[in-house]
């Protein structure tokens, strides 16, 4: 099988598309990818070896190109405006672009048929129904063709130039486009299992071309024919030759009804064995729950009377209850006058506490004082005993020291007299000498002046008490040796 890769550009996307073509012969097939907008999608799912008899035998050449879903179907978030021309572009790349590009190179000179699953199935819908004099047939398998599932909220306006819906409703019944519908070769086909989720899509489309007069193949494979690249190979498999040849389709759509009808008939019968085996099934749950019910009954007389005696318990407990509740209130009661008696007592106890406290303080302070009165009183016993012997020695030095008076006075008086004498002329011959005992008079003066170490020594003795009276008779000794 010969295999060939083009690219072409698009000026209104500014964007390459790679084209492989697959076979030599045959009717042109242009097959748009699914999902991921590449030419090689159907390569790599294995449709391209799937197909290869019918490329050996020369009944088609493959026409795989890229898309641009990236850019318009893909791209939820962006802006509606982006979105809606860049699947503009794309289609406007297919008619002037593309469909050229196929003629020119395809083999034969037959207008090609559009071919795509999935996304694929969506843009070649829209390939067809916007230029259907380019194209000679359209294989659609399990294609969505409602926009609102490719759109956020309900679409707007712009969204009805790239609807398959909108095209058809505003196809007129007498439009050069109805008309070339109505003589291309056209078959939708999806399965029914759960992933097919545009079922409901091809369904509307179906009525909406059968008002406009536009025969298509319309047919729904069974409930376990899923949303796949298996299932996919196996409707191309049947449905491609169909298109291709003269009357297939007309043959098809006969078979097709009695096989949707065989296969609603198998579904229903299978829906009605299983309504059944549910119905049996429910019919023994029913004689289960049915027995549980009466051994529930009986149960349910044993807990009410259980019910009844818990009842009269309560209410006997709730009585005692209620009553001991009302004697836990008296006694909080009388609890809380014993603390606030208690609370008062203790106040004044922490006064009396207070006052004791101060009262020693007081006590203790008068204590002090009493040891600093008695320390007074010690020290002044004291003085007064110093005091009294000083008295002592200072009466002994006096009577001393008139005793020395009376002595000097009488000396003086016994020399006066001595004076007066007639003798004493012999006397005046002598004078010297009694101005040599004069001189003597300084050391008596001497001898006075040592009364203060008199009292020095009685001061020594203070604090032997009456002692000081001994010590001061030294000083009338003193008084005799300045004599």
């Amino acid at each position: 099988m010969k295999a060939q890769m083009f690219t072409l550009e698009s000026k209104d996307l500014q964007k390459s598309f790679d084209v492989a073509v697959f076979g030599e012969s045959g009717t042109p097939v242009l097959v748009f990818p699914e999902g991921d907008s590449s030419f090689a999608s159907w390569q790599e799912a294995g449709m391209i070896d799937g197909l290869a008899s019918l490329m050996d035998d020369g009944a088609v050449q493959l026409f795989c190109v890229d898309s641009a879903d990236d850019l318009g179907w893909y791209s939820r978030f962006a802006i509606d405006e982006y979105r809606v021309d860049n699947i503009e572009g794309y289609l406007s790349f297919v008619k002037d672009g593309l469909v050229p590009f196929v003629r020119a190179h395809a083999a034969s000179p037959a207008a090609p048929v559009a071919l795509g699953a999935g996304m694929g199935a969506l843009n070649a819908t829209l390939a067809v129904l916007r230029d259907p004099a380019s194209f000679g047939g359209l294989l659609a398998l399990s294609g969505s063709y409602d926009v609102r599932a490719f759109v956020n909220g309900e679409p707007s306006a712009l969204w009805e130039k790239v609807s398959p819906l909108s095209l058809v409703d505003a196809l007129g019944p007498r439009a050069k486009a109805t008309q070339e519908l109505k003589r291309l070769r056209l078959a939708f086909v999806c399965g029914q299992e759960q992933s097919e989720s545009g079922i409901a899509s091809q369904k509307t489309l179906e009525e909406a071309l059968a008002q406009k007069g536009v025969k298509a193949t319309f047919e729904y494979w069974g409930y376990d024919v899923s949303h796949s690249w298996g299932w996919w190979l196996e409707e191309t498999r049947q449905l491609l030759p169909a298109i291709l040849s003269p009357g297939g389709l007309e043959e098809r759509r006969v078979s097709a009804r009695v096989a949707y009808a065989a296969n609603e008939d198998e579904h229903a019968r299978a829906a009605l064995t299983d309504a059944r085996e549910r119905l049996a099934a429910a019919r023994d749950a029913l004689k289960i729950a049915i027995k549980d019910a009466e051994a529930t009954a009986a149960r349910v007389q044993r807990e009410d009377a259980s019910v009844e005696q818990k009842r009269g318990r309560e209410a006997d407990l709730m009585a005692k209850a209620a009553k001991l509740w009302e004697e836990r209130d008296r006694v909080a009661a009388l609890l809380a006058e014993a603390e606030g008696k208690a609370r008062d007592v203790q106040g004044q106890a922490d006064a009396a506490a207070h006052d004791r406290a101060d009262a020693e303080w007081i006590a203790g302070e008068a204590k002090a004082a009493v040891e600093h009165a008695t320390q007074n009183r010690l020290s002044a016993e004291a003085r007064i005993a110093e005091c009294e012997a000083a008295v002592e020695a200072a009466q002994a030095a006096s009577a001393a020291a008139a005793s020395a008076l009376s002595a000097v006075r009488a000396e003086a008086d016994a020399e006066v007299a001595a004076a007066k004498r007639p003798a004493a002329k012999k006397a005046a011959t002598k004078r010297p000498a009694v101005k040599k005992a004069a001189t003597k008079k300084p050391a008596a003066k001497k001898a006075a002046s040592k009364k203060p170490a008199a009292k020095k020594a009685a001061t020594t003795k203070k604090t032997t008490g009456t002692s000081g009276a001994k010590g001061g008779k030294a000083s009338p000794k003193a008084a005799r040796g300045a004599k």
